[in-house]
């Protein structure tokens, strides 16, 4: 036989990750328009935030603020859209993603024509925000806000275009969670992101007991901190649910077992929205500005969401010593797994270094932020594209993807907490850092660099995800319908 047919019937297959047996051909026509829609919002976003994120990078370098465009406000107002279209609007598309997927299980006959509508509304809303969000940073509407979680633009278009994008997401959480008040049993991954659509609304909750109990006497920038700092601990309890929930589909996928059972698995997620549900309360128990409130927040983060997602974490790690033996030999996106852990818990460690004015608290929430973004990435290629018949077989490309986004924002962390460590102030750029030490140039250089690495990994992303949802014809096939499963 010819070495090269040998070669070739060695090498795994161009389509290397199977689409989960539980969810394959379950989502009618009308969900997997939904779930396309939400992938395209998310993946915009990041697209957005990622050449944001690049600008951003070198003007941190030091000697950028020579150049009169990376100074200023411009970084400022650069530095909003950033945030907003890397951490909120690509999350909460991811969400909305998930969502739909997962209505797609839990659903036990078609899709009624209500639900139908309130799901092409959902996504009107979104595409809506998205635009009514980043007009004021291309126009110069609004003075910018650099508070913490999301920052603002205090401009009616921008406030409106957070609101519109929270209750464009809540109406699927709600199809959802009126499916699964029917339902009997529902599917592990299917309870952890109902599990986190109710987070979710409990941040919503929180956002808005904020504005109501407003104190008065803040200016906007204090108003804007106050609104958002409950509301935005909350949120990353969801960020937190959803990225477990991901490595747990993942996993199923990729290895044939799950880390831990259903039965745990809901069991911790359980536990993150009862600690989630103290968050309104702590509205109620403090006076409006109090700074025990403001510090009930950091703590209930700090103290009780790391229990579930620690306890998930180390299964996680179990699984993968048992089967080590695939890490190298598997599909891309088991890489994206491991790669996502490690930055994950990179970053919770450093995470109780931190200090609330130099760059090692933005150093310890990009490496678990961008944590998620990997995980959300490798869910991108192992569910969300084959189940819209969609798939890649860039195997090259997917791994490049996955290490030099990790390794990126590890360099880029590194060099923030460093740079934080001698004293550096965060939220600063160019002569305002006080770079006066050739221990900090040299951190805030490495910073650079990492962004610039990461923002490559991103690229990969954006290229390969975008050409496959923009492709006017499907490439691949979906897995067949199995055995009794229904059509949603």
């Amino acid at each position: 036989m010819d070495e090269r047919l040998i070669l070739a019937r060695a090498l795994p297959p161009p389509v290397d990750v199977a689409v989960d047996g539980f969810f394959a051909g379950r989502l009618s026509r009308e969900l997997k328009q939904e779930l396309r829609g939400w992938v395209l919002i998310a993946v915009g976003a990041l697209a957005l935030a990622g050449f944001l994120a690049l600008i951003l990078a070198l003007a941190r370098v030091p000697g950028a603020d020579r150049v009169p465009f990376l100074a200023g406000e411009f970084f400022k107002r650069g530095l909003v859209a950033h945030v907003t279209f890397a951490f909120v609007v690509w999350y909460l598309g991811v969400q909305g993603a998930m969502t739909v997927l997962v209505t797609a299980g839990a659903l036990e006959s078609p899709l009624r024509a209500g639900g139908v509508l309130l799901g092409r509304a959902a996504l009107v809303g979104a595409v809506t925000s998205f635009l009514l969000l980043l007009t004021p940073v291309l126009v110069g509407l609004g003075a910018p806000s650099l508070n913490n979680y999301i920052p603002m633009l205090t401009h009616p278009l921008y406030y409106g275009g957070l609101g519109l994008l929270g209750a464009s997401v809540m109406l699927p959480v709600l199809r959802l969670l009126a499916a699964l008040a029917h339902a009997r049993h529902s599917e592990a991954t299917t309870f952890g992101v109902a599990a986190a659509g109710v987070i979710f609304i409990t941040a919503l909750c929180c956002f808005a007991l904020a504005w109501i109990m407003r104190p008065a006497g803040f200016d906007a920038e204090g108003l804007n901190e106050f609104g958002m700092w409950g509301g935005g601990h909350i949120l990353q309890f969801a960020n937190t649910a959803l990225f477990l929930c991901a490595i747990y589909l993942l996993s199923r996928i990729a290895f044939g077992e799950t880390p831990l059972s259903p039965g745990l698995f809901k069991f911790s997620m359980m536990l993150m929205v009862a600690a989630a549900a103290v968050g309104p309360l702590l509205y109620l128990t403090f006076e409006a500005g109090d700074p025990a409130q403001r510090q009930a927040f950091t703590d209930l983060y700090r103290f009780a969401l790391p229990l579930p997602a620690g306890f998930v974490g180390v299964c996680v790690l179990m699984l993968l010593w048992r089967r080590r033996t695939d890490l190298l030999g598997g599909a891309p996106e088991i890489r994206g797994l491991v790669a996502a852990i490690v930055l994950f818990t990179y970053g919770g460690v450093i995470g109780f270094l931190e200090s609330s004015v130099d760059t090692r608290t933005p150093a310890h929430y990009h490496a678990m932020l961008i944590a998620v973004t990997l995980m959300f990435m490798a869910l991108t290629f192992a569910v969300f594209l084959p189940l819209l018949e969609r798939r890649s077989n860039h195997r090259r490309l997917r791994n490049a993807m996955y290490l030099t986004l990790g390794a990126g924002q590890f360099l880029h962390t590194t060099g923030l907490f460093v740079a934080g460590a001698l004293g550096v102030a965060r939220k600063t750029a160019g002569a305002a850092q006080g770079l006066d030490s050739g221990e900090k140039i040299f951190a805030m250089s490495l910073m650079g660099l990492g962004g610039v690495i990461a923002v490559v990994g991103g690229v990969i992303f954006i290229v390969l995800a975008g050409k496959l949802l923009l492709a006017k014809q499907a490439r691949g096939m979906t897995a067949p319908d199995p055995a009794g499963a229904h059509h949603a």
